[in-house]
């Protein structure tokens, strides 16, 4: 028995000291991997502290080898005893100025001599060009009022830097910058440029991923609400547009873009879209973009929308308000009732009210019934607020401030 339990032990321990890739019936095959690093741009050298990384990614994705070394003065590198397996996919990667760039091939790709070309970087956002910035409108919801739109653009670095980005020079303007429409939500980004991060700015957001010399991808889905038929607002392209388009499904008839040019309908996967287009955009503000047609919902359907959203409280709250305040004001003077701090001071029974003073507060009794609903204010503190409020309308001869108001 302890001869028996001596073999397994010993089994388990080739089977551990074996390297990733190997069995114990049959060798794993192997390879050393050669490549080269080159400097793409005009008159930089290559680089003397590159680290080169090859990692191994299986058939069903998972990582199953790493590997490392160092170019020589020419920009030589090997990798040793690489294992070589089918389906394996081998991505070569170096990191210089905070930039990675790489290759992956398939195991026929490691028997090929391999280059890995390295950029110096700029800060220069203006060498980007905007060949294609595609805006299709995939779907409208009539209830909701609110539209689904995808944008495709494709840029291009045609220089031999790749740009860096540099958020704390604001002098520079050094990344990629997309407008929106007004309100918009549910924003989704992607692209084949290297990690970044996607930043709120202004009307749009900007990316903080490196652009390498060459074309690029960027895709962006959103959502956007609308109150008309029609919605106009400035479509930004600071860094311009060769070619500018909005598609629309075939099946909104009503929907137009009256702001650009109709061109020929686009066929996308068997669906057709009406194209409009404008060409030659210079670097700058970009163009005011009208799309007009947008289906209402019924009336119903609006008035309810209305009651959910912020504005109905901004000006429905307002326009009660003031009536109410006024027919009490009318009840007042028809019955000749005087508030008790009026009677107090023997004042006459009739009060007036400055109709501005009246129209301050209803102001601020909306913007406060709005924070409320909004759950920014505490019941309590509102309720106080309120009686504040119209204690300012009915007992004009008290000194109450308004929220936010300088006492003096």
């Amino acid at each position: 028995m302890i001869v028996k339990l001596a073999i397994l032990s010993g089994l388990l321990l080739a089977l551990f000291l074996l390297p990733v890739g190997q069995s114990p019936l049959l060798a794993q095959e192997s390879t050393d991997v050669r490549g080269q690093v080159a400097n793409g741009t005009e008159g930089a050298e290559i680089p003397g502290d590159l680290n080169m990384l090859m990692l191994i990614t299986g058939a069903d994705g998972v990582l199953s080898g790493t590997g490392q070394t160092t170019p020589d003065a020419q920009g030589r590198f090997v990798f040793e005893d690489v294992p070589v397996r089918d389906g394996d996919a081998y991505t070569i990667s170096v990191d210089h100025l905070g930039v990675f760039y790489g290759t992956t091939l398939d195991r026929s790709g490691l028997s090929e001599g391999i280059e890995v070309t390295v950029f110096e970087t700029t800060r220069d956002a203006s060498i980007i060009e905007f060949e294609r910035q595609v805006m299709v409108i995939a779907a409208v919801d009539k209830g909701e009022q609110r539209v689904s739109v995808i944008e495709f653009v494709r840029i291009n670095n045609p220089t031999d830097r790749t740009l860096m980005p540099d958020l704390t020079n604001i002098d520079q303007i050094s990344f990629l910058r997309f407008a929106l429409p007004p309100d918009p939500a549910e924003l989704t980004v992607q692209s084949d440029l290297p990690g970044g991060d996607i930043v709120s700015i202004g009307t749009g957001f900007a990316l903080t991923s490196p652009v390498v010399p060459g074309g690029h991808s960027i895709d962006f889905s959103y959502t956007f609400p609308f109150n008309e038929e029609t919605l106009s607002y400035r479509q930004s392209l600071p860094q311009g547009a060769e070619i500018y388009q909005v598609l629309v499904p075939d099946t909104f008839v009503d929907i137009d873009v009256p702001s650009l040019e109709r061109i020929d309908l686009v066929n996308i996967q068997g669906a057709s879209y009406r194209a409009f287009e404008a060409r030659d955009i210079p670097p700058g503000p970009g163009l005011q973009l009208e799309i007009t047609g947008l289906p209402l919902p019924g009336v119903w359907t609006r008035f309810s929308n209305s009651v959910a959203g912020g504005k109905f409280w901004q000006v429905a709250i307002p326009s009660a308000l003031g009536a109410t305040l006024a027919a009490m004001l009318l009840w007042g003077m028809i019955r000749g009732y005087s508030p008790a701090s009026a009677l107090a001071t023997g004042s006459p029974a009739l009060i007036t009210v400055d109709p501005a003073e009246r129209a301050a507060v209803v102001r601020a009794v909306a913007d406060l019934d709005r924070r409320y609903q909004e759950g920014s204010v505490p019941e309590k503190e509102y309720r106080v607020q309120r009686q504040e409020l119209m204690a300012r309308v009915l007992n004009p001869g008290e000194e109450v401030h308004l929220v936010g108001e300088d006492p003096e």
